[in-house]
């Protein structure tokens, strides 16, 4: 028996927390807008390791803090 854990990524409260638009986070990363896009719609679900590693230094948090886990 296999048991799947799904997790999405959290930006969206972040992002207001620091008042950051998603073009500046773009600029700032070096991530593409499809990357970001993806990752505040909720929709993004194959998350590269650096690209969790990119957006937490980004927000000066740990991955765990953007990410949710969903049943």
């Amino acid at each position: 028996m296999y048991i799947y854990i799904m997790y999405i990524v959290n930006l969206y409260n972040i992002r207001w927390k620091k008042r950051y638009t998603q073009e500046e986070i773009i600029k700032a990363t070096g991530l593409s807008k499809k990357v970001i896009v993806k990752l505040f719609s909720g929709k993004y679900h194959n998350y590269e390791l650096k690209t969790l590693e990119t957006i937490a230094e980004f927000f000066g948090c740990k991955i765990n803090d953007i990410l949710i886990e969903v049943d």
